[in-house]
């Protein structure tokens, strides 16, 4: 299985979000009439569920292109579903969603329901990911393993899904609970190098576990197609800005650990962890999110996660200086005080008792920001 290589490092993102109706700001089976607006539009594409739509980046080069053209792509979006009576939003679940999904139908979504049965009917989730270019598929399956450890810290940081059903789930993160339950999503195996996947992938077609890359849905995953290793751990982020936080914070880490690997000094990075250690670990982030205590070694020894998220940080600064990632690690750091998404929502409802009021704020949040970038290039055009 050849690995196309692509601009080393390059950035691609996809983020999955929610179809509602503007009046009960209940999940609306919207896709196939936002397709058939453009077809020919590849930067607005269909998931499992009709209920949601998927949006696209072209290949960026840094972190200021990924934000221009999701917010291009989002702008285009939201015209496209207010003329189609439709609204949209960005978290890892819908509150109070009490039905179950209607499957696009697409053979590829088809076959998905007739494989995972029930829990397919169940699955409401959205997650931003972000795809980094590789040079090789060596590197990809190298910086693979090296990332695995930081994946609860990413899931921690980008927990928004508290409510699932009506009920707060008393989980950060209750997308990453549900996706857990099906067989092919998760904690990604540890690949010694490219031919060790190939030769996996091969073993899983043989038994009739896969078809195509695409049947694996790992929170980390190599695109040989596309040349990238893809991040798909992360909860949908409410605004634009949280998933470029996100983004830099992957860009920066990715591009450190592979100067680690040849050969440069640092203070702090993650090292593997046995199974068991790496699933509690998992289990702790989506639970308490940004609260809970990550275990760092062998040995059981753990600490807070904001501050292994701080000492990353400070690990990154001369990387992300590098690749004018600073400003938005900066904001990062500063949110691990102010609240992540699952803690903002839990607060509206607490004020409110109304988990419509809190739709209605993760609605608020993208619709304010949009708004805002707006008015900035208008500024900036001369056009104000």
């Amino acid at each position: 299985m050849e690995f196309k290589s692509s601009p080393e490092f390059s950035l691609g993102m996809e983020i999955e979000l929610q179809l509602l109706n503007p009046d009960t700001l209940q999940l609306v089976d919207g896709i196939l009439p936002l397709l058939a607006q453009n077809p020919e539009n590849s930067w607005i594409q269909p998931e499992c569920n009709q209920a949601m739509v998927e949006i696209a980046s072209q290949v960026c080069s840094n972190i200021p292109e990924l934000e221009a053209n999701i917010v291009a792509i989002l702008r285009d979006l939201k015209t496209r579903c207010q003329a189609l009576g439709m609204t949209i939003c960005a978290a890892g679940t819908h509150p109070f969603c009490d039905r179950f999904a209607s499957i696009t139908p697409i053979p590829r979504y088809l076959a998905q329901q007739a494989g995972s049965g029930y829990l397919a009917d169940l699955m409401m989730t959205c997650a931003v990911q972000l795809h980094v270019g590789m040079p090789s598929g060596d590197v990809a399956i190298d910086i693979m393993g090296r990332l695995k450890p930081y994946l609860p810290i990413l899931l921690a940081l980008s927990a928004s899904s508290p409510f699932w059903w009506g009920h707060d789930t008393s989980f950060a993160s209750f997308r990453q609970r549900f996706l857990s339950s099906l067989r092919t999503y998760g904690i990604c195996p540890t690949f010694k190098n490219w031919q060790d996947f190939t030769n996996f992938f091969a073993t899983a077609q043989n038994a009739g576990m896969l078809e195509i890359i695409r049947d694996i849905h790992w929170d980390l995953r190599p695109q040989p197609d596309f040349g990238t290793l893809e991040v798909r751990v992360m909860d949908a982020q409410p605004t634009i800005k949280e998933s470029m936080m996100l983004a830099a914070f992957v860009h920066s880490l990715i591009v450190d650990l592979h100067r680690y690997s040849q050969g440069k000094q640092t203070e702090f990075f993650l090292t593997p962890l046995p199974w068991l250690i790496e699933k509690e670990n998992y289990f702790r982030a989506s639970r308490w999110g940004l609260d809970a205590h990550y275990i760092e070694d062998e040995q059981g020894n753990s600490r807070p996660i904001k501050n292994i998220v701080k000492d990353i940080l400070n690990t990154l600064i001369e990387t992300a200086d590098t690749l004018g990632n600073s400003s938005y690690l900066f904001q990062l750091e500063k949110r691990l005080d102010q609240g992540a998404s699952y803690i903002r929502q839990r607060r509206v409802f607490e004020s409110t008792g109304s988990l419509k009021a809190v739709v209605a704020s993760l609605v608020s949040e993208l619709e304010a920001e949009l708004a805002i970038k707006s008015r900035q290039e208008a500024v900036a055009y001369g056009w104000l």
